[in-house]
């Protein structure tokens, strides 16, 4: 997913934005940080406080409770567990990482980084 992709998806699903905490996990050049700045402009959808943070941030799992929506960029599947989300929160997987999957016939699946079992 691109950030203009995303961005789209939010404003399709008319996602309210404005003034919302916004955490972003992953701070990729091609997703993580684009988005975060398309986020904070005086846009709609946009107009958020957003939060950029990554795999040497401390308190991740704090940061993201917090977050009224919240977008996984990171790139490990399964990185986002239910405890790192708040009631109510918007959550955007865009993570697609390429994982073993013997039961399949080409032996592998896409996985996001968000565990939507748990």
């Amino acid at each position: 997913a691109t950030p203009a992709g995303i961005v789209e998806l939010m404003r399709r699903y008319k996602v309210q934005t404005s003034g919302k905490n916004c955490v972003v996990v992953g701070r990729s050049n091609i997703v993580g940080t684009p988005l975060s700045l398309l986020l904070g402009k005086n846009t709609d959808p946009g107009n958020c406080t957003v939060t950029l943070v990554h795999s040497k941030s401390e308190n991740i799992k704090e940061i993201c409770a917090q977050a009224d929506i919240l977008v996984a960029a990171v790139g490990v599947p399964g990185f986002i567990t239910a405890d790192m989300v708040k009631e109510g929160a918007v959550v955007i997987d865009v993570g697609t990482t390429r994982v073993e999957d013997p039961s399949r016939e080409r032996g592998w699946r896409l996985a996001g980084d968000v565990d939507f079992k748990e």
